[in-house]
């Protein structure tokens, strides 16, 4: 169950509850089955966006960001899904400066969203 605590929480990293569950048919039991799993699916990629952006392989560092792009961008986590997408962009324009701080950034949401996941019932 989402309680206001939780709801506030989530809004720090850039997801709006009431309106993605509004997305999911306006069930927050999906909308919570969906969000939970994510970070099943996630969890992985970001590591590999780590390694990619410490090894500075760009290639991988696009691929990565674009799937963590896509797959935070279907739960609403705007937190993830901005420096995400950032990232993606800069890569594709040839701006390789700011992979640390936006990666800092989506990583700092990720883990937040990730400790307020396993609060929920």
């Amino acid at each position: 169950m989402l309680t206001a605590d939780i709801r506030s929480e989530l809004a720090e990293v850039g997801l709006d509850c009431t309106e993605m569950i509004g997305k999911f048919m306006d069930s927050e039991d999906m909308f919570l089955k969906y969000f939970k799993k994510f970070f099943g699916a996630a969890d992985s990629v970001v590591e590999e966006l780590s390694a990619a952006i410490a090894a500075n392989d760009l290639g991988a560092v696009e691929n990565r960001a674009h799937a963590l792009k896509g797959l935070s961008g279907n739960i609403g986590l705007n937190g993830v899904f901005d420096p995400a997408r950032k990232i993606v962009d800069d890569v594709r324009a040839g701006r390789y400066d700011s992979f640390s701080a936006d990666f800092n950034k989506l990583q700092t949401a990720y883990i937040k969203a990730r400790s307020v996941s396993e609060k929920i019932d």
